[in-house]
């Protein structure tokens, strides 16, 4: 059985003009890829009947499932659930609980809630309610017998639980017996997205799989897709292809360094980091993953120059107390090469790295991404023997 076609529809002019980025319909092909659902078409239109019916007549005709996102709030441009009622060829219904629930958000906030919030409880009669765990806006659910309708609140983390607490479990059943797509995914560093093209078809070459990619600055994505009917006469092909792209692999699928970098800082209590060749990025993203550790006692300390209790020499290493660690970056060599050390207590380690490309100061930002990106997968992905013995 092939797998379930899904159009992902997005309502908001803010969308559709560009002034915020379609975020959800990302998320939720994600899901359904992971959920071995088939999203082909993405559709974004603005907070107008006409549009809208347009866009719905056209995903309806082209998909047998169909999420819609946005427009379900209390004010005069929420227009969804009207126009998705109409094109249904159904009417709208007060549902009381949907109001009761609101009061109640609103009176945890000790105030009462407007009456504008009442068009947030209105549903196709048809239809069955989704309730919303996060937010005021309830979602929906239409189904016939060629298509099913999931319409859902814009905010992202209503849409997660919504689809935590509701729809999660039916696509699972949905899926449960189609030859759905597998998604591999290879993150790579060091090497074009052009020359990375070549050697991952040269490598499927015979096979049945479908290949697509992703630049994303430093790095470039690798994606293949396989039928799980299919999985065990490509495994030959998937074989020479990890072959092939170890010497530039970063991670895999939802794989990040930083995580794996993290990782190794618990056996520490104090980190100290001298960063003198990425030009803060490193710290940009230590920062943005610093929140993953939770409750730790590990200290960052990030500084230009080491502060020491007693003079030494120019140049020469802080040595590192019991517990600490410390990570430095180097400058950039005219040659584009820079060292990388990791020194502790037990471990003084030191490791060169170069640029895969002729520095430019016209491409500065490009260079100091590199560098973070370059030292971040270098660190994690050292032996833990190398590092920790």
């Amino acid at each position: 059985m092939e797998p379930l076609r899904a159009s992902i529809l997005t309502i908001g002019t803010e969308v559709s003009t560009g002034q915020i980025v379609n975020s959800n319909a990302a998320w939720i092909a994600d899901q359904l890829v992971n959920l071995k659902m088939n999203p082909v078409w993405h559709l974004a239109v603005p907070d107008d009947e006409r549009e809208m019916t347009d866009a719905l007549n056209l995903a309806a005709a082209r998909t047998r499932l169909l999420f819609i996102t946005g427009g379900l709030g209390p004010t005069t441009d929420d227009i969804t659930r009207q126009v998705v009622s109409r094109w249904w060829g159904d009417t709208l219904e007060f549902q009381s609980g949907s109001w009761e629930k609101i009061i109640q958000r609103f009176q945890m906030l000790g105030i009462t809630p407007p009456e504008s919030n009442k068009q947030q409880c209105y549903f196709p009669s048809q239809s069955r309610v989704l309730d919303n765990p996060a937010g005021t806006a309830d979602a929906f659910y239409l189904q016939r017998k060629d298509l099913q309708v999931w319409i859902l609140p814009g905010p992202p983390e209503e849409i997660k639980a919504i689809w935590k607490s509701s729809i999660e479990r039916q696509l699972l059943e949905l899926g449960r017996d189609s030859d759905a797509f597998r998604l591999f995914r290879w993150h790579l560093i060091g090497k074009s997205e052009s020359a990375v093209g070549e050697i991952v078809e040269a490598a499927i070459a015979g096979s049945t799989m479908v290949s697509g990619y992703r630049p994303h600055a430093p790095y470039i994505e690798v994606k293949i897709w396989c039928r799980e009917s299919e999985l065990v006469k490509n495994q030959p092909w998937l074989d020479k292809l990890n072959a092939a792209l170890s010497p530039w692999l970063i991670g895999r699928d939802d794989e990040d360094s930083i995580d794996r970098l993290l990782a190794r800082f618990h056996a520490f209590s104090h980190i100290i980091v001298k960063d003198s060749g990425s030009s803060g990025a490193f710290a940009d993203r230590l920062g943005q993953a610093w929140r993953k550790i939770g409750n730790s006692s590990i200290r960052l300390e990030s500084h230009e120059q080491f502060p020491c209790a007693q003079p030494e020499p120019e140049n020469a290493p802080l040595r590192p107390g019991p517990g600490e660690l410390i990570l430095e970056i180097l400058p950039v060599q005219d040659d584009g090469t820079w060292t990388i050390i990791w020194r502790s207590e037990q471990v003084n380690r030191q490791k060169t790295l170069k640029l895969p490309f002729r520095r430019d100061k016209k491409r500065f930002d490009r260079e100091r991404r590199f560098v973070s990106e370059m030292s971040i997968a270098a660190w994690s992905q050292s032996e833990d023997q190398e590092l920790l013995a």
